[in-house]
């Protein structure tokens, strides 16, 4: 049928062209008739088109009941399409462009939305996938004192609905107890399995050590999740068992980038924090786990953690208060997530009440909730999908801007076009086919726009993952222009022509046909309303641009006001873990210590240090102590625990107030000792002297003495940090993993081949990870707030721009229309500062219309950013009075130029003309 229709249409020009023919035969037997009653030749000819009428007319009734007329005029509104384009360059060029910022800046947002709001796991059947999840009361309230069942997490608690405690971590027997349950019972879930972060590892393959980012996984995890191995075989339950082999199975891009391949791979013995394994199978391309956030370089049996972790890995199996396992469950066929909970919940319930110890904790149980699995787990979700609902608002405002300012152009096209449009009208087009040509033309604008639009969204996607990234090592939020987006674009694209080019159309065919033929230059007062209605649309969404972008920047200029108390410059960053290469204490704290003494007789830097993580980072490193602190009989509340080593505050230039820092005589054999901050020293001692004083470390039973005091500084991240800091010897505390600190003399990453060969030398084992600048790590801290400021500054810019240019264009067109009018003014002695007064009046009058509109709405409006901001409230009067300032400044620019041709008309040449 298809193929009948398109060969039909393709000979339509044939069948014209004998329709054609064919009313000639008759007009021409017509006038024989005629001539042969005896007229003359010439009167009979004209007396038969006479009665046969409109030749053109009947020509297009014929064609009619052809079913390729439809295809056949959208083929000549194309052309006509293009034939305008080409005769409208700048017009064009300018609408495209506008499209295309639009249009390619809607598209890059919504590919990282689509990313991670609408993507599924790339396994068989994801919607039948269940992610098992519990909420409870807030453990802290009024006492602030933790009550709850949860003693110790290792993974994320996220706030719930009205202060509820959210987490997807268990216990390791809520896990054995749900499982046993789905056994007995054969209901709910047809498959449940469980897995957890195991964090960075150190992984040896062919005698070359790199750090691997590791899942430890249940025997039942690929088989729940529905996964084929690209080579080998996966993990299965036998696997996963005290006593078992050690397997490994390896992600796609781990076996072509370690070993060149999946037939190299399998069967081969790689080296995990000193302990081998036999890589097994490796994982499809496709597959990176089930949580989008994070891409395991390698997967390993559940109870693989006991062999590389040791007792304290043990002993978490058996601890009903210690959550660290998250668990994912696929549905029966036929069953329901609400069926499934009814299942579970009382179960869970049972147990944990089980491991409950006060009254307490009893009435603080958790609660098990279902949640779909078919997006995998939501830490993606809840760290970028409001940020990113942000910016396509932004980004949608400003293609509504760039829609208005087409609009205002097309409608100052349509009255200068009014007595083409007559012609037609009194000729006897009809107005819907005529509204159709003009949609033709605006649609085929938006799909130029939208073309270009996805090349603007590639370089903008990859500028997104730049910005969002900030130099994080496995960044896993990646974003692409796959079909899904693509046809999203179009659509976008279709959408935006019929918008802004149904109202222009509309217009230009109403007009007043026999004054519109006598005079084309008349737009009527119905054009003026509706470009200024337009212009006041764009003046206000500019104005709420310009105000989310100031409070983004105010709130990067309060992060970056913040006195850190140690040195941001010239500050080399990286860790290394001489535990996962086999070394134990106390050979490995001498192992650090001469690498610290290696590294600081390097050339160029002139003192060096290790701690146990950085000071940002070391809120989420954890302390080197967090259990109960006290001096004498008081507890200290609010306090951070470092473990630091030698010169660690001159390196970092922490000032020393009183006694001294932690140095080299401070041996694991010595008496612990401690620096604490000024303001502890202030908050707990008074105007005493703190040298020589104890704190006591409760949990460990151990006392420190204070041998100095040191200045503020910000511990931990620059939002929570605390000020109260207590550091202790990093020798007398043994961390697996430290943290070196390099002060250099030139760029801190011009020394990083000098470490690496220092490293190398001592230990082939231990690769150097985490590699960083200190400014560029306490960037990385508020890279959201940095993204932010950076974006919404540059769509400000744009949308202020945009703004300015339809204001430009409705000023200019209103000039124009009015150059009569102007011109007798000027004549009857108007001077010209009053003809600029009368046309910045206007100018005024529009952007102060849009102003009273958008301050509401931005009061109202901002409100739902205050989550984003930082010492900034949301209605921050400099910062709408900025805004507004700003706004002002820029349409008395664009209005300027149309007032100052205005006063420059010359009388007499306008008044000829009129």
């Amino acid at each position: 049928m298809l193929i009948r229709r398109l060969r039909y249409w393709m000979e339509s020009a044939r069948r014209s062209e004998a329709l054609g023919e064919e009313m000639e035969l008759h007009l021409a037997e017509k006038a024989t008739e005629l001539e042969a009653d005896g007229m003359t030749a010439e009167r009979a000819r004209a007396e038969a088109r006479r009665r046969f009428g409109n030749a053109g007319l009947k020509h297009e009734e014929s064609r009619e009941i052809w079913m390729t007329r439809f295809l056949s005029e959208l083929g000549q509104d194309v052309r006509f399409g293009f034939r305008t384009m080409a005769a409208n360059k700048a017009f064009s060029a300018l609408a495209v462009l506008s499209l295309a910022l639009g249009i390619g800046a809607n598209t890059a947002i919504y590919s990282f939305m689509e990313s991670i709001l609408l993507r599924s796991l790339p396994v068989a059947d994801p919607e039948s996938l269940m992610v098992l999840n519990w909420h409870s009361r807030p453990p802290q309230e009024a006492s602030k004192e933790w009550v709850h069942v949860m003693h110790g997490v290792q993974g994320m608690c996220w706030p719930g609905d009205k202060g509820a405690l959210v987490s997807g971590m268990f216990p390791y027997g809520a896990f054995e107890t749900l499982g046993e349950t789905l056994r007995k019972e054969n209901s709910a879930f047809s498959t449940l399995f469980g897995y957890f972060n195991g964090l960075t590892r150190n992984m040896v393959v062919r005698g070359q050590a790199a750090s691997a980012s590791a899942e430890f996984v249940t025997g039942e995890y690929f088989h729940g999740l529905e996964v084929s191995p690209a080579a080998g075989r996966l993990i299965d339950s036998e696997d996963d068992r005290p006593g078992a082999a050690p397997v490994a199975v390896i992600s796609f891009a781990t076996s072509q980038n370690r070993f060149g391949g999946l037939p190299n791979a399998i069967g081969q013995s790689i080296v995990v924090d000193n302990h081998p394994f036999i890589v097994i199978g490796v994982a499809p391309p496709e597959f990176f786990g089930v949580d989008p956030a994070v891409a395991p370089d390698v997967y390993l049996p559940l109870h693989t953690n006991v062999l590389l972790d040791g007792a304290g890995a043990a002993s978490m199996y058996g601890d009903g208060n210690f959550y660290w396992i998250e668990m994912m469950g696929r549905l029966r066929p036929g069953v329901s997530m609400a069926q499934a909970q009814a299942a579970l919940a009382p179960r869970f319930h049972q147990w944990v009440a089980t491991t409950a110890k006060t009254d307490g904790e009893r009435a603080k149980l958790p609660a098990l909730i279902l949640n779909p699995g078919a997006e995998g787990l939501g830490s993606l979700r809840r760290q970028y999908s409001k940020p990113l609902y942000v910016l396509l608002a932004m980004v949608g405002l400003i293609l509504a801007i760039a829609c208005g300012n087409i609009a205002n152009l097309l409608l100052a096209r349509a009255a200068a076009r009014r007595r083409e449009m007559a012609v037609r009208l009194s000729l006897g087009a009809g107005r819907f086919r005529v509204v159709r040509q003009l949609l033709t033309e605006s649609v085929m604008l938006a799909s130029l726009g939208g073309a270009f639009g996805v090349l603007f969204a590639i370089w903008g996607v990859r500028t997104l993952t730049l910005l969002l990234s900030h130099g994080q090592e496995n960044f896993t939020l990646h974003a692409e222009l796959n079909w899904n987006v693509l046809g999203v674009t179009a659509a976008l694209s279709v959408v935006c022509g019929l918008l802004f080019g149904l109202a222009p159309a509309i217009q230009s065919t109403r007009p007043d046909v026999m004054p519109a033929l006598k005079d084309g230059r008349g737009g009527g007062s119905h054009h003026r309303h509706v470009q200024h209605v337009l212009v006041v649309a764009q003046i206000a969404i500019s104005f709420l641009i310009l105000v989310a972008a100031g409070l983004f920047v105010r709130t990067l200029n309060k992060l970056h006001s913040i006195q850190l108390g140690y040195a941001r410059e010239n500050i080399l960053l990286f860790s290394l873990n001489a535990r996962h290469a086999g070394h134990r204490a106390p050979e490995m704290d001498t192992f650090y210590a001469n690498l610290r003494k290696r590294f600081e007789s390097i050339p160029g830097v002139s003192s060096a240090t290790l701690s146990q993580s950085s000071i940002i980072s070391a809120g989420m490193a954890g302390g080197a102590y967090r259990g109960k602190m006290k001096i004498g009989t008081v507890t200290i509340a609010g306090a951070g625990v470092m473990a630091a080593g030698p010169r660690f505050l001159t390196t970092m230039q922490i000032p020393i107030l009183a006694g001294r820092e932690i140095d080299d005589r401070d041996q694991p054999g010595s008496t612990p000792v401690a620096v604490i901050s000024a303001r502890l020293a202030r908050t707990y001692f008074g105007k005493e002297n703190p040298l020589g004083r104890r704190i006591t470390f409760q949990d460990e039973k151990r006392d420190l003495e204070i041998v100095g005091v040191s200045g503020n500084v910000r511990y931990g991240g620059l939002k929570e940090g605390s000020p109260m800091t207590v550091f202790a010897a990093a020798s007398q505390f043994s961390p697996d993993r430290v943290t070196y600190a390099l002060h250099t003399m030139g760029d801190p990453l011009g020394y990083v081949k000098s470490v690496d060969e220092i490293v190398r030398e001592a230990d082939s084992r231990i690769p150097v990870t985490h590699v960083v600048t200190q400014t560029a790590e306490i960037d990385r801290t508020i890279s959201r707030e940095i993204t932010f400021a950076k974006l919404c500054t540059g769509f400000a810019v744009l949308a202020l721009l945009m703004a300015c240019v339809g204001l430009y264009g409705t000023m200019s067109y209103n000039v124009t229309r009015e150059i009569g009018e102007i011109g007798i003014r000027m004549a009857l002695g108007a001077q010209r500062g009053a003809v600029i007064w009368m046309v910045l009046r206007r100018v005024l009058l529009l952007t102060a219309v849009g102003l009273a509109i958008s301050v509401p709405a931005a009061l109202s409006g901002t409100k739902l950013v205050k989550s984003l901001l930082f010492e900034t409230q949301p209605n921050d009067p400099r910062t709408l009075a900025l805004a507004g300032g700003v706004l002002l400044s820029a349409a008395i620019f664009a209005g300027y130029a149309p007032a100052r041709r205005a006063s420059r008309i010359d009388p007499l040449a306008a008044l000829r003309h009129e």
